[in-house]
């Protein structure tokens, strides 16, 4: 009668062991697909190899005949449990990379530090008393601790709630095995959290998808409405009229570089994607010919491009050429030089707009306002389209303005 309770146990074992390498691999064929990896999906990755190391492991232990007749764990069986202690710290360091990509700042390196002590305990127990109460315990503290992890140290507890849910799936196969040596669930349990873990993963994934979306369609009607302010339209059209006057082979010029001004503009409402340089360029030219049609807007543009074959979303290089002529040298009656350079620097590609204006001196609020306005929308549409940067730095001798661009988004070497 034991014998055959014994051999009704392995079945049971054998058949959800299997269940969990069909779902390892559901899993691992789902990450392989994905189009972009973030870092915690490497260490989600992880997970997956140690669930799978340790799902061959339990599938040769269930396999020997020794299991059956002795009632103890093979070898096999138990480097499974030692790939399965690995589990919580990999989980730990998964979920700290989650709150990294959030913005939060907190202690990881602690949990990380008591996850992976603890797993050590775990290994030693496996090795020393695998079939004692102990060995599950330790599993289970491990679980717990994820659980405080989770409730302690997430941004948002109802965004964890999915993962905590997911952790009581290992609990209670942690719980069979302390009331019945003889099942082994912990690998299921572990697969099981892996699948809530994937299934939040893509969630997240498609709520940032349609945030950036929202937030790329708000900031491209912010541009516009930024760009095309009345009062620029006022002074173009203005010093237009005193060219007919005053030189007239210069107006329809002047006309043109208006009207390609404005059409780039709204240009910029439909364009989603990223644009050559050259052609960021020649609006930022468009720009410069007008300002120039202004007495008062006495300036040189010089160019130091060490790199011009690369792509940047577009109206991202223009509004921070405007500042320096507006904020800058418009506002300093020494001023009169805007330098604009590209090079490719330590894996970016770097562009460099500077003017020797005003720089750290007092400018109206209206002006602050403006142009911290102008350089928000270049920064969301720089995150959001190229996962690029933008820095400011007001000096006494001007202003520098530094865009950053992965060289693999600008030179399209990247989906």
């Amino acid at each position: 009668m034991n014998v055959e309770v014994i051999g009704n146990a392995a079945a049971v074992n054998e058949t959800v062991t299997l269940i969990s390498a069909v779902l390892l691999l559901f899993l691992f064929v789902a990450v392989v697909q994905m189009r972009s990896h973030s870092n915690r999906m490497g260490w989600f990755v992880a997970a997956i190899f140690l669930m799978i190391g340790g799902s061959a492991s339990e599938i040769a232990g269930e396999s020997s005949p020794a299991y059956d007749i002795l009632q103890s764990a093979s070898a096999g069986y138990i480097r499974s449990l030692i790939f399965y202690a690995m589990i919580a710290p990999i989980f730990a360091l998964y979920f700290i990379e989650t709150e990294r990509d959030e913005g939060q700042r907190w202690d990881g390196q602690f949990w990380t530090a008591v996850h992976s002590l603890l797993a050590v305990l775990v290994v030693c127990q496996v090795l020393f008393d695998t079939e004692g109460f102990l060995m599950w315990l330790a599993f289970l503290l491990q679980y717990v601790l994820a659980v405080v992890m989770l409730l302690f140290s997430s941004k948002d507890i109802r965004a964890s709630f999915g993962f905590i849910l997911g952790m009581l799936f290992p609990i209670a196969a942690v719980i069979i095995g302390m009331t019945d040596n003889r099942m082994h669930f912990l690998g299921i349990g572990l697969t099981m959290l892996l699948l809530v873990v994937l299934f939040l993963y893509q969630s997240d994934m498609e709520r940032e998808y349609l945030t950036s979306q929202a937030e790329l369609s708000e900031s491209k009607v912010s541009l516009l409405m930024d760009q095309i302010h009345p009062h620029f339209i006022y002074n173009s059209l203005q010093q237009i009229a005193l060219l007919c006057d005053e030189d007239a082979a210069a107006v329809k010029p002047a006309i043109l570089n208006f009207s390609g001004y404005l059409r780039r503009n709204l240009e910029s409402l439909t364009n989603v994607g990223m644009i050559p340089f050259q052609k960021e360029m020649e609006h930022v030219d468009m720009f410069v010919k007008l300002a120039g049609i202004s007495p008062s807007r006495n300036f040189e543009v010089v160019k130091q491009f060490e790199i011009t074959d690369f792509s940047l979303p577009a109206i991202t290089l223009q509004p921070l050429v405007e500042n320096a002529v507006k904020y800058g040298i418009g506002m300093s009656a020494e001023g009169d030089r805007i330098l604009i350079e590209t090079k490719l620097e330590k894996g970016y590609i770097v562009i460099r707009v500077w003017d020797d204006g005003h720089g750290k001196k007092t400018e109206l609020s209206t002006q602050k306002d403006h142009r911290s306005v102008g350089t928000k929308n270049v920064m969301t549409r720089l995150k959001l389209l190229c996962d690029g940067e933008l820095s400011v730095r007001h000096m006494n001798e001007g202003t520098e303005a530094v865009i950053r661009i992965p060289a693999g988004k600008a030179l399209g070497q990247e989906e």
